[in-house]
Order: C-alpha cells, then structure tokens, then sequence
C-alpha cells in the first residue's frame, strides 16, 4: 500500500511540476539569479516550498501553516527521488495522521491505481526521465550543498547539471502528455483527499484547542487550590498560635486542642490537594502541549484533550479539596478561636464570683447591724449584677463554641467566633465592675465602720457626761471626748477614700481594680484607727459608768428586799388555803424564792459601797482603776441582780397559785352547771312544760356562762402559766425590764381567773335553782301522764275481761289509784320549788358578793334541791304504778286468747268427727263404684290432716295456759316492785310469757280453722264418691253400645243413629238432672277445668294407653270442678258409634255435638271410632272375630262410662 501511495503522489506532483506555467516556475526559481537551475536559487528559495508555488493555487488542500509546507517538502524530497527515506520519514511524522487517515484516502488511492494500467506506458517513459531528473537533482543538491565554500568552483558543474535537467524535462514532458488521462482521473483523487485531509487536520485543530483551554482550566484550578492550601496554612498557624495564647490562660483546653488538630488535619489536606492540583495542571498542560504540535494527529490530538480533560477534572477534584480543606481549617480556627473565648469567658466567671461573695458577705454583715448603708448594698446589688451577667456571657460563650463546633461553613463558624469573642470581652468587662464593686462595698463598709465607732465615742461621751453626780467623772469625760475627736477625724480619710473608690468603677480597666483594691485597703485601715479611738472613749466612759451601776445596784437591792417579805406572806396563805396540786406547789416555791432575794439584798449593798471607793483615785489612774470599779460594781449589780431575780421568781409564783386555785374552782362549778343543764335538758324532753322550757333555757343560759367563766379562769390561768413559764427561767437568770413586765402581766391574768371563778361558781348555783324547777315540773307532769295511763290500762282491761273470768282486771284498778297518789305528791312538791326557787335566785343575785350572805344562800339553794328529790320520787313512784297496770292488761289479754285456745279445742274435735263420717261414707261408696275410689282415698287423707290439726290444737292450748300462768306470776312481782329495775326485769318476763301465751291461742284457732276446712274437704270428697256411684249404676242401665252390630250393617247411616242414640241418653239424662240439682246448688265448688287431649294417630297400643290416660285426667277433673247436668250428655256423647270407613262424617252435626264441652270424652270417642272401622274393615265379615269383638264392645262401653 506504501508503494501505491508513493505511485499516486509520484504521478500528481509529476503533473503539478510539468504544467505549472513557465513564468510562475522561472520567477521562483530565478529569484536571486536570471539561470534557471543555479545554486543560489536552490540555496535561498526552494523551488517547491508551497509558500510560494501551492498556495497560490493548491497548497491550500494541505495547509496554511509552516508545518504543512516543510511536510510537502519532505513529499517532493522524496518523489524527487532524493530520498525514499524522506517520505517514509515524513509518513511517520505523520503516522498517526495517515494511520487514521487511511481508510478515508483509500478510495482515492485505488481510483488513482485505476487509472494505472493506462498510464503504464507513460508511466515507464516517466520513470526514465525521473532517474534522468533524480540524478540532476541529486547532483544539484549536493552542488547546493557544498555552494557555500566552492560556490565559484563549482558553477560549471551547476551548468552542466542544468542541462542535463532540461533533457530530463523534455522526457517529462513526453511523459506527461501520455500521462495526461491519468493526471484527470488523480486531480479528481486529489481533490477527495484534500478534502478529507482538511478535514481530519481541523477536528485535530480544535481537540489542541480544547486541550488547551483544558490545560488553561487546570492551571486556575491548581492556583486556586494553592491559594486555598495557603490560607489553610494561615488558618492552622491562626490555630496554633490561639492555642499557645490559651495554654497561659486556661486549664481546660481539651477541646482547643481538638479543633487545633482539626485545623492541622484541614491543612494537610488542603497540602496534599494542592500538590494534585499541580500535577494535573502539569499533565494537562504536557497534553495540551502535544495535542498542538504539528506532527500530532488528529486520534492522538484527541486522547490529549482526553488527557487535559481528565488531568481537568482531577485539578478540579483537588482545587475543590483543597477549598474544602481551606474551610475546613478556616472552620476549625474559628472553633479554636471560639473556644479560647469560651474558656476565657468562663475563667472571668470565676473570679467575679469571688468579688461578689466578698461584697455580698461585708453588705451582709453590715445588714445585720441592723444599718443597712446605702452605697455598699447598691454596690454589692451591682456585683450580683455583674456576676450574672458575665454567667451569661460566658453561658454565651460557651453556647457560641457549640455553634462553631456545630458550625458547617465559614461564615457561620466566623459568627460563632465573633459572638464568642463578643461574650468573652463582655464577661471580662463585668468581671472588672464586680470587682471594682466590691471594692466599692470594702470602702463603703470602712466608712460604715469608722461612722459607727464615732458615734460609739459620742455616745459614750454622752453617757459619761450624763454621770454628773460619781466622783471621779469629769476626768472620764474629758478623756470621751478626746478620742471622739480622734474618731473623726479617721472618718474623713475613710469618706475620702471612700469616694475615689466608687469613681473608680467608671474605669473598667485592671489597672482601676489595683488602685481601687489600695485604696479601699486604706480605707480600712483609717477604720481600724477610728475603732481605736471609740474603744478607748468607751474605757474612759466605762469607769464612770460602773460607779453608776453600783449605785444603782445598791438603790435596786433595797427596793427587792421589801417586795420580797411582802410576796412571802401573800403566798405563805395560799399555802394554807388551796387543795389544788399546782397551787400548793407553786406556793411553796413563791415563799422559798422570798427567802433567797431578801439574803441577795443584803449582799449587794456591800459590793457597792466598796466600788465607788476604788473610782476614787487621779484622772491618769483611771483607765488602769476601770477593771476593779467594773469588778466591784459588777459583784453588786449581782447580788443586786439575784435578789431582784428571787423577788420576781416569788412574785411568779404567787400568781400562778392564785390563778391555779380559781381555774380549779371554777371548773368544779362549770361541771356543776353542766350536769344541771343536763338534768333541765332531760326534764325538758320528758314534759315538754312551759314552766320546764324556761327553765331549761335559764338552766342551759346559767351553764352556758359558767363554761364561759370557767373557760376565762382557765385560759387566764393557763395565760398565767404560759407567761410564768416563758418568763420563769429567764426571771431567774435575768432582770430586765421585759421580766418586770411580764411579772405585771401575769397578775392581771390570776386576778382575772380569780374574778371569772367567783362568776362561775355564781352560775352555777343559779343553773342548779333552774334545774330544780325543771326536774319539779317535769315530775309533776309525768306523773300526772303516768296516772293517765294507768286509769287508761284499768278501763281497757275492765273492757277485755268481759267475756272472762280475770284475775289481772283487779291489778290493774289497784296500780291506777297508787299512780293517782303519786300524782297528787309531785305535784305539791313541784309548786314548792318554783316559788323557793325565785326567792333563791334573787337572793343570789343580790347578795353573792356579801361574805355574810352565803350562808342563808347555801341554806335556800339545799330547800330546793330536797323538794326536787321529793316531786322526783313521786314521779317514779306513778310510772311503777302505771308500768303496772299496764302490764295488768297485757295479761288480760292473754286470759283472754288463753280462752279462745280452750274453744278452738272443742272445735277441733267436732272437725274430727265430721271428717271420720266423711271417711266412712265414701268406703260405702267405693264399694258400690270403682270410679269413688280416688275420692275416698283422697278423704281418708283429708282425715288424717284433721286428727294432726287437732292434736296441735291441743298442744297450743295447753302452752297458752302455762304461760298465762307465768305472766300472773311476774305481774305479782312487778306490783310489789320498789325500783324501776326490779319492775324492768318482771316485766319482761311477763311480757315475754304474754306474748307466748297470746301466739300459742292464735296458732290453736288457726288450727282448728285447718281442722275444720279439712272435714269439709273429706265431706266433699265422700259426695264426690256418692255421686259416681250414682252414676256407674246409671250406666249400667243403659245398655246403649251396639258397635259392632250397627257398623256391619251396610247402608249403616251414622248421623242418624247417633241422634237416636241422643234423643234417649237426653230424655233419662233430664230426669237425673232434676234430682240431683238441689244436692248441686250446696256444692261450692264452681270452676270447670278443660282438659286438653293431644289427637295424634298411633299404633293401636298407644291409642289404647292414651284412653287410659284420658280417663285418668278426667277423674282428676271431676275432683276440682261440680257434677253438672251435662254429664249425662257427656256420657252419651262418649259411645256415639263412628261412621263406616269409607262415609263422610256429617260436619254440622259433629260441631252441635262437639261445643258443648268436654272436649276431651269427644276426642277420645274418636279414636275409638276411628280403631273400630279399621277393625271392621279388616275381618271382613268374620263372624268369629265378630264374635270376639261383642265383647270387646262391651268392655269399651263399660271403658268409656267409667271415665
């Protein structure tokens, strides 16, 4: 195929050498020299550069560029016959290019090898003329080649080459127009395979481009990736150096070091994307770079751009890692950063706590002496402030940091930071105004302090100018009053200091806090001075002080020793008087405490008179005198103070007996009172009076105010003992004003239990006086209710035992007149009480105070209650009575069901007999019918029931009397009775044995009822057999059953022979009927019973046992209904003959027949019609079997007569 390509390329430059126009050829190739074939020409301008022999005309097919032209060069070199290496060489430069070129020239190379068969000839003639022309070239070349040292040398030998070349021109020439087909049929290939060389060298055009701007792209991506890797570096730097910052600063960096190594890692990364962006770059670049050059093809051309473009995507890829890694160690230096903020945000914390509880404790403490100082708790409230602010600050912080952990992108790390740093600087500020505010309260506290030890010095210079009368004071005074001015003057510095602190909080710098830490130092320290001062003011003012408090002490003493004699003798009569534990105790204690506070007098008074000679010595002698004036008139403020002490714990202990001894009295008269009401209360519910009612309401008024009173006399004793209680100890230890006043008021609480106890006690002699009237009354009118029912009882049982012979009709008139009595009593002594009651009540009303009165009081009070008990007895008495004729009655009545008893026992035995004569009747009957026998049986039952009846009648009876007895007896007791409790107790005896007594009767009468419903039943039950025996006999007459007879007859008209049958079963059922209705008009019995018989066609055995059944039911009905006129009828309707099997029952005369009533035999008769045709049917005319059912007939009539 090389050798083809080679002909064809051969053969088209051969036609391009030879008809290029003459002119054209010999202006190129003369250009430096008018010979045509000179060495110069070929040494300065190739006679086939394409520059200026193709373009013109054909060199476009190839190319415009200088690429093109040197390879074309390298074509004609070798067709020229210079060098076959020449075009191999170029083929291989251009391999890739022809390689994938080669199928589309294809075509054009075998339409120019076509054409080869025709152009041989030529082709041959060309061939010795290319040698011809080869070897002149060849010779030209070299002679170009070796022009440059022997140009002049050899310039004929260029001559005569020349001439050889135009006879190699000539032979072309010949050749050419041999070859002129050819060369047609070649420019048609040539202009195909410029066509698709064109072609094929643009798309390889374009894949450079594209390679290129590929490379382009990289090289961005790999600027920017270095870019990015760079700012990683920065921000991992950032990070590190944070870090450093924090470790001096904060102790938990855990988490600063976490993010550090986050930045570290992010710029590693972004590192190592960058060195790949690089090399992509550079492979992009190499690609881009080969996919241009000139000996590229167009296939490799395009595995190039492949190449730039993946080299592209990786720079990409990296660039993109690295951005990544940029932020994420822009990211991980804002954590770092937000972190350091937090730790630090939270370190302030910390130490604004500190300041605070500093300025929190001295405000405190300042608060608690009781002088709150404005300033200071403003400032220690500013420090709360501050330290919750920078709480939430760092809360902020730390909250910030979360973010910025949580954070994905810059920005938002980048805020987090920010907001960290914000709260961080914050919380610094706010820890600077804590601190500088309690140094604000340390200052404001001094002054406080210096202010409070001045006023100290001024009030003991006060106090001891108040000392006027103790010798030895005018010096004291004066040495006050010096370090007063001393004290005032150290509180000035403090105010001074004071005030430059506070306007130091306007500056919130460190250095504001040290200075105002030194000053507030200062500050206190001027305090301390102050301090001084007061406290020797205060020695100085002491001394004189001490003198005065044992005069004093002295003064007290006395005054204690004289209180103390008189409470002793006031409790020695409480000791005397009152039965009460806690009085009696209380008492003892009051006498013993008088002792020792008279003893403590005495003592103290010696004490100070021996003070006040040690204050008498030189003013420079008495700060070192002030511990022995203080210890003397120390030791005569105690005893002093122990006497008072005993005197006071005496007086307590007076008023507590006293209050004890009224709060025991009165709750002896509210109990009084109380039961008094009680007793009103209850005389109240008994006789609901008038007279009772007031009472009642004055007794439950009188006790109503004796709880009243007796709950003051409690309460205030019990006040007097709380207060004593409270108070007792301290009185012991103390004496102070407080005990003084307590003392006071403890016997305002004893003299109001007293006042309350005496009131009590007066209510409760007034409840007792209304009581009495209550009970008075009351008694009067139940005894007057119990007389009333008594005579009550006595008419009753004179009434009830009339039809008896009683014995309890006399107790019951004995107990009514004894209540009679009774009433008359009570009823005397209640209007005794109600008109010495008032005389009482007045008396006590006017007179209660009045010692002398008391008396002729008790003595009108004790009247009244003794009338009371009597009007009471009285009352008891009539109930005893009345209880008793009451209890008279009741046995009464039980004589009288005791009689009813006796009766019920005669007529049981009548029931008796009754019954056995009904038994014997129905035997008879039995006899005489089978068809009595179930009513004869059910008499001989109904006989028994009434033999058992009447023995419990008996039985009841004889109970009934033996309790009578008991009750008789009990009612002896309970007359003799002379408490209500023994009368209780008989009568429940007696009422249990009348209640017996009257339940026994009772069940005796309902018994002999039983008995004598029993007989009748018998009696029934014997006519009952009576009647059937009636009737069997009746039956027997009739002889009306010819069954088989009339139904083997043929032409047997049914309807008609059974009215036949009718009309003579009614003509002797008529005459029956008017015997026996005067016999059914005493029947009382009146019900009918429809008996329902199931119609259901059986076998001929059950058939046969239902019959039974039926009749059966119908003896039982019989039992519970009357024998009415239609039983006749009934009976004759039962043997009606049936039809023949193969008639039509007559249906009008079925239903006359049928609704009447007893359904029942109808049905039955059916049955027995419809069994006696399928017999009839059967034998057929048998006369045997006709024989047999004769009698078989007879039976069933019998059968059906029965029922």
């Amino acid at each position: 195929m090389k050798s083809n390509l080679k002909s064809t390329l051969y053969i088209i430059f051969l036609y391009w050498y030879v008809h290029i126009k003459d002119e054209q050829k010999w202006v190129t190739v003369n250009a430096e020299t008018p010979n045509l074939r000179n060495g110069w020409s070929i040494k300065n301008g190739d006679i086939h550069n394409g520059e200026n022999n193709l373009n013109r005309k054909y060199a476009d097919y190839l190319n415009d560029t200088v690429e093109g032209n040197s390879k074309m060069d390298a074509i004609e070199e070798g067709l020229s016959g210079q060098s076959e290496d020449a075009v191999v060489k170029a083929q291989q430069e251009d391999g890739g290019e022809i390689t994938e070129n080669e199928e589309k020239i294809k075509a054009a190379v075998q339409q120019a090898t076509d054409e080869k068969g025709k152009a041989e000839k030529a082709s041959s003639e060309a061939e010795t003329a290319k040698g011809k022309a080869t070897a002149a070239a060849n010779a030209a070349k070299e002679a170009a080649a070796k022009v440059t040292e022997e140009a002049k040398t050899n310039k004929d030998e260029a001559v005569k080459q020349k001439g050889l070349a135009e006879e190699a021109l000539k032979d072309a020439k010949k050749a050419a127009v041999n070859a002129k087909l050819a060369k047609e049929n070649a420019e048609k290939a040539l202009e195909t395979t410029k066509t698709e060389i064109a072609n094929e060298l643009a798309e390889k055009a374009q894949a450079a481009e594209e390679a290129q701007t590929f490379s382009t792209q990289a090289t961005q991506e790999a600027t920017q990736a270095a870019e990015d890797a760079k700012k990683a570096v920065k921000a991992a730097q950032d990070a590190k150096a944070a870090q450093d910052e924090a470790k001096e600063k904060v102790k938990n960096a855990e988490k600063i070091n976490e993010a550090v190594n986050q930045a570290t890692s992010a710029k590693e990364q972004a590192e190592k994307a960058s060195g790949e962006a690089e090399t992509a770059k550079e492979e992009a670049y190499e690609a881009a770079k080969v996919a241009k050059e000139a000996k590229t093809n167009k296939g490799d051309a395009v595995k190039k751009k492949e190449l730039a473009k993946a080299a592209l995507d990786r720079a990409k890829e990296a660039a993109k890692t690295a951005q990544k890694g940029k932020e994420n160690a822009e990211i991980a230096l804002e954590r770092t950063k937000a972190e350091v903020s937090k730790e630090l945000a939270e370190k302030e914390v910390p130490a604004a706590e500190a300041a605070q509880k500093e300025a929190k404790d001295i405000s405190d403490k300042i608060k608690i002496a009781n002088k709150p100082v404005n300033k200071a708790n403003l400032a220690s409230k500013r420090a709360d402030e501050a330290l919750d602010k920078a709480k939430k600050h760092a809360a902020t912080a730390k909250s910030a940091a979360e973010e910025a952990q949580k954070a994905e992108s810059v920005k938002n790390a980048q805020q987090a930071s920010t907001k960290a740093k914000d709260a961080e600087t914050n919380a610094k500020k706010e820890r600077i105004k804590a601190q500088l505010a309690a140094e604000v309260v340390k200052a404001e506290a001094a002054k406080y302090e210096a202010n409070k030890e001045l006023e100290e010095a001024r009030k003991a210079q006060k106090q001891a100018e108040d000392v006027e009368s103790a010798i030895g004071a005018e010096n004291a005074k004066k040495k006050v009053e010096i370090e007063a001015v001393e004290a005032k003057k150290q509180l000035d510095i403090v105010e001074k200091l004071a005030k430059e602190v506070s306007e130091s909080e306007y500056i919130l710098t460190e250095d504001s806090v040290t200075k105002a830490k030194k000053k507030a130092s200062e500050a206190q320290e001027a305090a301390s001075a102050a301090k001084s001062a007061k406290e020797l003011a205060v020695k100085a003012e002491n001394v004189a002080k001490h003198i005065l408090k044992a005069e004093n002490a002295k003064k007290e003493a006395q005054q204690a020793k004289d209180d103390a004699i008189k409470t002793k003798t006031e409790a020695e009569k409480y000791v005397g008087e009152s039965k009460g534990e806690k009085a009696t105790a209380a008492a003892t204690k009051a006498v013993t405490a008088a002792t020792t506070a008279t003893v403590k007098a005495t003592e103290a008074e010696k004490e100070a008179e021996a003070a006040v000679a040690e204050a008498n010595v030189d003013l420079e002698k008495i700060p070192d005198k002030e511990n022995a004036v203080k210890e003397k008139a120390n030791q005569a403020a105690a005893f002093s103070k122990e006497a008072v002490k005993a005197k006071n714990e005496a007086l307590i202990e007076a008023e507590v007996a006293k209050a004890e001894a009224a709060k025991e009295e009165a709750s002896k008269a509210q109990i009084a009172a109380d039961e008094a009401k009680a007793e009103a209360e209850k005389a109240a519910q008994t006789a609901p009076l008038n007279e009772v009612t007031v009472a009642k309401g004055k007794a439950e008024s009188m006790a109503t105010l004796a709880k009243e009173k007796a709950e003051t006399a409690a309460n205030e004793a019990k006040g007097t003992n709380d207060s004593a209680d409270s108070i007792r100890d301290k009185a012991k230890t103390e004496v102070t004003e407080e005990v003084t006043n307590k003392i006071k008021e403890i016997n305002g609480k004893a003299e109001n239990a007293l006042k309350a106890s005496k009131e009590a006690k007066k209510a409760q002699t007034k409840a007792e006086l209304a009581a009495a009237v209550a009970k008075a009354e009351a008694a009067k009118d139940e005894a007057k209710k119990a007389q009333v029912a008594a005579d009550e009882a006595k008419k009753q049982a004179d009434e009830s035992a009339k039809t008896v012979e009683s014995k309890a009709k006399g107790e019951a008139a004995s107990a009514a007149e004894k209540a009679k009595e009774y009433a008359r009593t009570a009823a005397s002594a209640a209007t005794e009480v109600s008109s010495k009651a008032k005389k009482a009540e007045e008396e006590v009303n006017t007179n209660w105070d009045k010692e002398e009165k008391k008396a002729d009081i008790t003595e009108k009070v004790n009247h009244v209650k003794g009338k009371t008990s009597q009007a009471i007895n009285a009352e008891e008495g009539a109930k005893r009575a009345k209880e008793v004729a009451e209890l008279a009655l009741k046995v009464v009545k039980a004589e009288v069901e005791n009689d009813k008893a006796k009766k019920a026992v005669t007529t049981a035995e009548a029931a008796k007999d009754e019954a056995k004569k009904a038994v014997e009747s129905a035997e008879k009957s039995k006899e005489e019918a089978e068809s009595a026998e179930e009513d004869a049986e059910m008499a001989k039952d109904e006989e028994k029931e009434v033999e058992k009846k009447a023995q419990e009648v008996a039985e009841n009876a004889n109970a009934a009397q033996e309790q009578l007895k008991i009750a008789e007896q009990e009612l002896q007791t309970a007359k003799g009775a002379t408490s209500m409790e023994t009368l209780d107790q008989a009568k429940t005896k007696a009422l249990a044995a009348v209640e017996e007594a009257v339940k026994n009767g009772q069940a005796a009468e309902a018994a002999a009822n039983v008995a004598t419903d029993k007989a009748k039943k018998a009696t029934q039950s014997a006519e009952r057999a009576q009647k059937a025996a009636e009737e069997s006999a009746l039956k027997k007459k009739l002889k009306v059953l010819e069954i088989v007879k009339k139904y083997s007859k043929e032409g047997y008209n049914t309807v008609d022979n059974e009215e036949h049958v009718l009309n003579e079963v009614e003509e002797q059922a008529s005459e029956e009927k008017e015997e026996e209705e005067e016999e059914e008009e005493e029947t009382e019995h009146s019900v009918s019973n429809e008996v329902e018989i199931e119609d259901d066609e059986e076998e001929e055995e059950e058939e046969e046992e239902e019959g039974e059944e039926t009749n059966t039911e119908g003896e039982k009905s019989e039992d519970n209904s009357p024998h009415s006129d239609t039983e006749p009828q009934e009976q004759n309707q039962s043997v009606k003959p049936p039809e023949q099997s193969e008639k039509t029952l007559n249906d009008s005369n079925t239903q006359a027949l049928l609704s009447d009533n007893y359904k029942n035999v109808a049905n039955f008769k059916k049955m027995a019609d419809d069994l006696t045709k399928n017999i009839i049917s059967t034998i057929d005319g048998d006369t045997g079997v006709i024989d047999t059912l004769k009698d078989f007939a007879e039976d069933l009539n019998q059968f059906i007569f029965s029922m």
